[in-house]
């Protein structure tokens, strides 16, 4: 599993540090920028999957004019704007930057969080795919965001070792956890779009990487970690004819 990465553009020490505190307690990496100069340098040289920004930095509105400049430059990562700005002025010259949310300060913990979620959402186009359940997820090409408790943690694709069908529900076997989301395999297959994931019985998804070996005989697939997983006749000779055996 790893930690969201979430970079917060905020000039006040006190309130970056209260903020951070709160969004690490809920699995949020958290990098501090306390201007627009060392904001745009951090994003130019690391991944964020989603991005905080005061609009007022030490007197200047320098977050929406950072805002203006990642859109203009094509930098697609999700960010929403969390400031004490309420005039109408101030707003609607944020509304040009197309924030994802428009924040007011002293901000509720929850809303926040909530926030950020629709946010990621948003980003990936995959609207109501996270709830207030512990069930459901989002998917980028990359990473998968499951929701959590209160937060969303984020999983590697190239973590997960499988995937079997419980009932409505997919349990994904990764590297660091196990997580139950509610999806049909054939939904989840067609999110992952990953040819490194291939259907190996109708209740199983297997990640071709994570194969030790393979006992065509006996139908049984073993992987790197030792775990067993039943390979059909149907997918079998499927997998067979995309793959090069060598006898």
């Amino acid at each position: 599993m790893k930690k969201l990465q979430l970079l917060l553009l905020e000039d006040s020490e006190e309130e970056a540090l209260e903020l951070s505190s709160f969004l690490e307690d809920n699995d949020y990496e958290i990098s501090l920028a306390k201007n627009a100069v060392e904001a745009e340098k951090l994003i130019r040289n690391r991944f964020f999957d989603v991005i905080i920004l005061d609009i007022m930095i030490n007197g200047k509105p320098d977050g929406i004019s950072l805002a203006h400049r990642l859109n203009k430059e094509g930098i697609n990562v999700p960010f929403l704007f969390l400031t004490s700005m309420q005039g109408r002025e101030v707003f609607d010259e944020a509304k040009l930057t197309n924030p994802l949310v428009y924040l007011l300060k002293p901000y509720n913990k929850l809303e926040l969080l909530f926030s950020l979620e629709l946010a990621i959402e948003s980003c990936y186009q995959q609207s109501n795919s996270i709830s207030l359940a512990s069930d459901n997820a989002v998917l980028s090409p990359a990473f998968l965001f499951i929701k959590k408790k209160r937060s969303v943690v984020k999983v590697d694709v190239s973590s997960i070792n499988y995937v079997e069908v419980k009932e409505k529900y997919c349990s994904l076997i990764c590297d660091s956890g196990n997580y139950l989301i509610k999806l049909s395999l054939t939904k989840l297959k067609d999110m992952l779009s990953n040819p490194d994931f291939k259907q190996v019985h109708r209740n199983y998804l297997v990640n071709v990487k994570k194969i030790k070996e393979i006992y065509f005989e006996d139908n049984l697939i073993v992987l790197d970690s030792g775990e067993k997983i039943l390979f059909s006749e149907r997918y079998k000779n499927a997998f067979i004819k995309d793959n090069t055996i060598f006898r």
